[in-house]
């Protein structure tokens, strides 16, 4: 018996030492994956895709951005964009001159405008029409103009046989320097741009002058004033040249108003006088 409480002794023994093992070998399956594992780099790694799917967006607003961008400077439509074209036919252009002046006087009735509208009449038939092909179109226009028989009326001072009627200033100048050569004198410029209109009656009050070229304006205070007369006038040119922004004289705010006064308050009145035997042309 004594034997076998030694075996058992000895088993209890073994038993106690498995446990201490046993005991001991736990704190290192706990410490092993404190060691082995590295969590803070795969966090790091994990967290990279996510710190790129927020910045992602903001090129994407960048992308957004630029077609705003781009689509900033979009061409916005030019006030004209039209070629404007003079009718060859003389009832052509009456129609298109009478539209333009019921644009200026709304208020008028029918009646009223009747009264004042340009007719075939009125117009200018050259004895040789000139190509409007040509450049020197207004040139050969005026020089016909002047050639044809002489006036009545022998006051030539401030009394043009063409007056041509621009939209600008610029326009004017060119007209002039073309226009030179088709009288000995001077070629009247009238246009308020440098030039004082009190310098411009004292031109008008001394010498003589055969061409005048100016904006429509002046052309009609001077008129208005007495300055301007038309006891001479054979040909009135309505010069409708297009400038950078495709814009004619009788379209143009600034122009038109003053240029169916000329026609309604002086031009149309004198036109009934049988001593004058001026004509309106557009060209």
């Amino acid at each position: 018996m004594a034997r076998n409480t030694d075996d058992s002794d000895d088993l209890q023994n073994d038993f106690d030492l498995d446990n201490s093992f046993s005991e001991s070998s736990e704190p290192e399956q706990q410490f092993e994956p404190a060691a082995n594992a590295k969590p803070e780099p795969e966090a790091k790694s994990k967290s990279e895709p996510k710190a790129k799917s927020k910045s992602e967006p903001k090129p994407e607003t960048q992308k957004r951005k630029q077609p705003s961008a781009v689509s900033a400077p979009t061409k916005k439509p030019k006030l004209g964009t039209k070629k404007f074209t003079v009718p060859a036919s003389l009832a052509d252009q009456c129609t298109l001159w009478n539209k333009y002046m019921h644009k200026t006087y709304p208020a008028l009735t029918q009646l009223e405008l009747t009264d004042i509208q340009l007719t075939p009449s009125h117009m200018y038939v050259p004895s040789t029409e000139p190509s409007r092909d040509s450049t020197s179109y207004v040139h050969d226009l005026v020089q016909t103009a002047m050639s044809t028989g002489k006036g009545k009326n022998k006051v030539m001072h401030g009394a043009p046989q063409a007056l041509i009627i621009c939209s600008s200033a610029l326009r004017v100048v060119e007209l002039v320097k073309m226009l030179r050569v088709v009288t000995k004198r001077p070629v009247a410029k009238l246009f308020s741009r440098h030039i004082k209109i009190d310098t411009q009656k004292k031109m008008l009050e001394e010498g003589a002058v055969d061409v005048a070229v100016g904006t429509p304006n002046r052309v009609l205070r001077l008129l208005r004033d007495g300055d301007l007369k038309v006891n001479r006038l054979k040909l009135v040119a309505i010069d409708c040249w297009q400038d950078e922004k495709m814009r004619v004289v009788v379209d143009i705010d600034d122009t038109r108003s003053d240029l169916f006064a000329i026609w309604r308050d002086v031009l149309l009145p004198a036109s009934k006088n049988p001593d004058y035997n001026f004509k309106l042309r557009l060209m």
